[in-house]
């Protein structure tokens, strides 16, 4: 059941529509860091048993590595994490894929209270 009335309720204010556009564009969907891995870090945020850990190494491990950090358990992220972050990315990097792990995280949790899909709606699609 969605509580605002309407199957996307970015397309309820104007305003947080061309926000949540723009952060899509300029963020989740391109940017420094390949979309590839933003989107591996998004499935990971959405359903972390879904992502076998194991399977990945480098920059890929280091990203998820964050991601959990940045989502479950901030202690996590020790200095050990910080030098293999800094060995796999540039800082505009770091703060690029951090901002859009956050995003995506505070995206899903706000269409869930909401009621609805966060693996549906997306702001895009106001496009």
């Amino acid at each position: 059941m969605t509580r605002v009335g309407v199957e996307n309720p970015f397309a309820v204010h104007e305003g947080a529509a061309e926000t949540w556009a723009f952060i899509e564009r300029n963020v989740l969907e391109s940017g420094l860091v390949d979309r590839a891995l933003k989107e591996l870090c998004f499935a990971y945020v959405a359903e972390p048993d879904a992502v076998n850990l194991e399977r990945y190494e480098g920059r890929e491990r280091a990203a998820l590595d964050w991601a959990y950090a940045i989502v479950w358990d901030a202690d996590a992220a020790t200095d050990e994490l910080w030098a293999r972050l800094h060995e796999q990315f540039s800082e505009p990097e770091l703060v690029e894929l951090g901002c859009a792990i956050g995003f995506e995280l505070g995206r899903r949790h706000f269409l869930h209270s909401l009621g609805a899909d966060a693996g549906v709606v997306r702001a895009s699609q106001l496009r």
